[in-house]
């Protein structure tokens, strides 16, 4: 699933509840935030922050903001690598320094490991068995035991000769309408993106074993659509049932034909959808297992795995196609910024093609064994996550216990939002692209050393499928490498390069640009 489609619309942003709903919430936020005020120690206090108002907090600085995230670099300005802010007693705490993102969510990822409450996603729109916004417990480490068994490093590296397939398509698209890179790579309806060619080609091959093409794109959108709508009703309803899980009876018991009930079919039908988004591929991919056609992915893993398909249990195909949606991800945010950053740094891009073409001989493209011999490549991916990071913030994390942190408290239930790309700009000359900064160590400044440990994740909701996403995206820039050069437009003669502009929602796509793209005379 895209799950930072729907962490654009933050909880109580933009409500639109019936009254009866307001009323109860209205009790319920009161005695709440009582009950929170009397339970922090006296002799502690939460980290520096935007100051708020009783009861609702910082409600009006994030209900005001274009998008909360927006707020984060600023308030990190203002008060610290750690800024607490709270919305009707519910607290959340911003992390901008890597030591402290590691020394929480890694050393001390045996309680902050959990997620926050999303009882609207999980519990009533049908993403229960999504991984990402999946609580931590039971379930949540069965399903980190089969992703770790089905997408581990060995076997994210047998779908090597899936990557160098899908990858073909990609350069055979850019080859013949180069114009419609964009398109190749994303697709857009309204404002938002859908994986297409590439990015879909490879979620669908290694999740069902199916192949996704331009004539049978509306399993892609049948996902996508579902993730839309799901985002649609976060902004609707502000998500209030997050905050007081009590006004969940409103979408399980209040009665379909009363006053204001529309908001209760509305999110039954996003519910329907989103389940047939599961079932649909998962289907499909069985269909496939019981006639004797099905190749390896990772749904035929799991179901051989778990007993087989005459023997496999109910809950565990719950499970199953579940996991299944943990592969969506930044595959397309990365590529259109590769893209963009070859446009505007042809000296960088003349110098990795020519270490590509001293390894990889004429008559054939680099795979996934060329990749040690190939050292700038690897830096030039590093500085690529680095600077274009798909994700502006992590998903949030939350502490299953009070805690204290160098002398400031932080509650139990606390979501703690790590600022990713504030992490990856602490550096010298931040906007620049400069792959030699893994290389030499000269303005890396407090930079990782990999940029693809904060990209992925901490602890241990790390992304599970970070080996085949990084296999994927290295596979295809090396080919694109190998294959085109990435040139500015011509206007009135002259080259004229793209602005580095990147968009506002949380997953980061460059704003549209166009370029020329050209095949290299030597390949």
């Amino acid at each position: 699933m895209l799950l930072p489609d729907l962490l654009d619309f933050v909880p109580l942003h933009g409500s639109h509840f019936p009254a009866s709903i307001a009323v109860v919430a209205l009790g319920s936020l009161v005695l709440f935030a009582f009950i929170q005020r009397r339970g922090r120690p006296r002799n502690l206090k939460h980290p520096p922050g935007p100051r708020g108002y009783p009861f609702i907090g910082n409600l009006i600085e994030v209900a005001k903001a274009e998008r909360p995230h927006l707020l984060f670099p600023e308030w990190s300005k203002n008060y610290g690598k750690m800024v607490h802010f709270s919305i009707f007693g519910f607290q959340s705490v911003i992390v901008s320094k890597l030591s402290i993102a590691n020394d929480l969510l890694e050393k001390r990822g045996a309680i902050y490991s959990d997620r926050p409450n999303m009882i609207l996603e999980n519990d009533l729109l049908g993403w229960d068995a999504a991984m990402p916004t999946m609580r931590y417990g039971a379930q949540f480490r069965k399903h980190r035991r089969l992703s770790q068994a089905l997408l581990n490093p060995n076997a994210a590296r047998s779908y090597a000769t899936m990557h160098e397939e899908l990858a073909s398509r990609l350069l055979a698209s850019l080859s013949t309408q180069p114009e419609k890179f964009r398109d190749h790579i994303l697709m857009q309806d309204n404002h938002y993106i859908f994986n297409h060619y590439y990015a879909s080609s490879t979620i669908f091959r290694l999740t069902y074993d199916l192949d996704v093409t331009s004539d049978d794109e509306y399993l892609a959108r049948l996902v996508h659509a579902a993730v839309r709508r799901s985002a649609e009703a976060y902004q609707a309803s502000g998500a209030l049932v997050d905050v007081f899980p009590s006004l969940k009876w409103f979408y399980t018991s209040y009665p379909d034909n009363a006053p204001f009930s529309g908001f209760k079919k509305v999110i039954a039908d996003i519910r329907r959808e989103v389940i047939k988004a599961n079932g649909v591929p998962y289907d499909m991919a069985k269909d496939k297992i019981r006639d004797g056609t099905a190749r390896t992915s990772l749904v035929n893993n799991a179901i051989n795995g778990s007993g087989g398909i005459d023997k496999i249990s109910a809950e565990d195909e719950h499970d199953i196609r579940g996991l299944a949606g943990i592969l969506y991800g930044g595959t397309t945010a990365t590529l259109t910024s590769f893209i963009l950053a070859m446009v505007c740094n042809p000296d960088v891009q003349r110098k990795v093609q020519a270490e590509i073409d001293a390894v990889i001989p004429c008559d054939r493209l680099p795979n996934l064994d060329d990749r040690p011999n190939i050292p700038y490549l690897e830096a030039f991916l590093k500085e690529l996550f680095r600077w274009a990071s798909p994700l502006v913030i992590a998903i949030p994390h939350a502490v299953i216990q009070d805690d204290v942190y160098e002398g400031y408290f932080i509650p139990k239930g606390t979501s703690v939002i790590a600022n990713i790309c504030d992490m990856l700009n602490t550096c010298p000359r931040p906007s620049e692209f400069l792959p030699s900064r893994f290389i030499d160590g000269i303005d890396l400044g407090d930079v990782p050393s990999d940029p693809r440990e904060v990209v992925f994740g901490f602890g241990r909701r790390r992304c599970p499928g970070l080996h085949v996403a990084d296999n994927s995206i290295w596979t295809a820039v090396a080919q694109m490498l190998t294959s085109f050069e990435f040139l500015p437009e011509i206007v009135d003669g002259k080259e004229f390069f793209p602005p580095l502009r990147f968009g506002k929602e949380m997953t980061r796509h460059p704003e549209p640009f166009r370029c020329r793209i050209q095949p290299r005379n030597r390949r």
